[in-house]
């Protein structure tokens, strides 16, 4: 499904003496299909562009076109629960999102009161349990008799039962430890490779950017894009991602570091395995001239 912001300008508690304005005339595009990663400092307006793609709220000002969607200031909630249909979404500590007596009736849920078909979606989640890692045996189970980490990926699984055609993730690996980190964006990124997505991930971590995404929009502290394109081109903005108080993830200031000391690396590398094995690489070869 094809996003696009047109002069969207959002603003919350209008007309009271706490009225702020979170998003500031957006222009931004987020392609079909594509894995397209949000980063920017706490406050820039990322949370609430995904709450607009969703409909959760609608523009102050300007319009969301959502495939054939159009979302703006006068929109009507029948228009858009269609649009709900077809977007999925993954808070922050998704497992604060499960409330159901068994994990069958909580990822059962969503497609119940989406109008789906619930006993096709029944016989998948064994599957779906299967995609995030967790046994088919805890259907029976309460979902709050699970492990911390068990629980959001029950929550995920949930979220993927409805066959939603966006997939918005707001730092769903937030709080997991490295490796449970790494195999849950690793879970998301397969799902959305196999099922052809349009998949946002809003995030802080600049190694989840330059690890998974098509795309990186980089939202800045007016509530407007400062910059946008492929992590190469991105990252290569080093100071223009100073001074809204990001930095390039590890592997690509490393990555500049070399080639300012005269290493042979003619691209920015930012997946820390390739960096790993050109350093090896170029140290093996000044072994054997020395």
């Amino acid at each position: 499904m094809h996003i696009s912001f047109e002069n969207v300008s959002y603003s919350y508690m209008i007309g009271s003496p706490f009225e702020k304005r979170a998003l500031n005339h957006v222009d931004i595009t987020i392609e079909s299909k594509a894995f397209t990663t949000l980063v920017g400092s706490t406050g820039s307006g990322k949370s609430t562009l995904m709450q607009l793609i969703n409909g959760l709220v609608l523009p102050t000002s300007g319009q969301v076109q959502c495939g054939s969607f159009r979302l703006h200031r006068k929109s009507k909630r029948k228009e858009v629960k269609p649009l709900r249909q077809k977007i999925g979404m993954v808070f922050q500590y998704p497992e604060h999102q499960l409330f159901g007596a068994t994990v069958e009736e909580d990822m059962l849920f969503g497609p119940k009161h989406l109008g789906l078909d619930v006993e096709r979606i029944r016989k998948r989640l064994p599957e779906l349990l299967d995609v995030v890692g967790i046994n088919k045996e805890v259907l029976s189970v309460s979902p709050f008799n699970l492990s911390g980490g068990q629980m959001r990926r029950v929550a995920i699984a949930g979220v993927l039962a409805a066959d939603p055609e966006v997939l918005i993730l707001d730092e769903p690996a937030a709080g997991l430890d490295p490796a449970g980190h790494r195999a849950l964006l690793d879970v998301l990124k397969d799902w959305h490779d196999k099922h052809g997505l349009t998949t946002i991930l809003v995030t802080h971590d600049m190694e989840d950017a330059a690890r998974y995404a098509d795309e990186v929009i980089v939202m800045g502290p007016a509530g407007k894009p400062v910059t946008s394109g492929v992590p190469a081109q991105v990252f290569r903005e080093a100071d223009l991602l100073a001074d809204i108080g990001l930095a390039s993830p590890p592997s690509a200031r490393i990555t500049r570091a070399l080639q300012e000391a005269g290493w042979d690396i003619d691209n920015l590398l930012l997946e820390p395995e390739a960096l790993a094995a050109v350093i090896a690489d170029q140290w093996a070869s000044v072994k054997e001239e020395g």
